[in-house]
């Protein structure tokens, strides 16, 4: 990707992101985004046709941070969530101001897929796949959800741990 168009394409989030954790997603317009990133509208509608594009668009850096990542030891698994969830801490506001309003629904489903990404990678084959994907998925999903609410104190490690109890039980 070009370098101006990656810039731009920051610049944009970065001011989202921050608007988003101060007003909230639904009050929230275009014309205040592209203010605060300091672009023209064209320029917006160039690179994104909707918040819920730009929404997305930070999913999808994340995703492609997260691919970089190993996942094949146990040791891999740890350092992966904890670069998880030092994108959650450090999103946090963000996280909170969607969960209460229109985008809530959007980046639930999102970073779902994210979490179902991650558990899939540590739940064999056979028959009852589906259900410990749902299960595991679900369980550190609200894990993370209830650390972010309390704060996101620390770096997590009791998530971490708890999700390693898991899987190995899983298994």
């Amino acid at each position: 990707m070009d370098r101006r168009v990656r810039k731009t394409r920051e610049a944009l989030y970065s001011a989202f992101a921050a608007l988003v954790a101060e007003r909230g997603y639904d009050r929230l317009s275009i014309q205040d985004i592209i203010d605060e990133a300091d672009v023209g509208r064209t320029t917006f509608y160039a690179h994104f046709k909707t918040k819920d594009d730009l929404l997305r668009f930070g999913f999808i850096r994340l995703r492609e941070h997260l691919e970089l990542l190993p996942r094949s030891t146990p040791q891999d698994r740890r350092a992966f969530l904890a670069a998880l969830l030092g994108h959650a801490k450090s999103h946090a506001g963000l996280f909170v101001a969607l969960a209460r309003g229109g985008g809530g629904g959007l980046a639930e489903t999102e970073f779902s897929s994210i979490i179902e990404d991650v558990v899939a990678s540590e739940v064999g084959e056979g028959e009852r796949r589906g259900t410990m994907l749902a299960m595991l998925s679900g369980a550190l999903l609200t894990a993370i959800r209830r650390w972010i609410d309390a704060g996101a104190k620390g770096t997590g490690s009791e998530i971490i741990e708890a999700f390693d109890v898991l899987v190995t039980a899983a298994r």
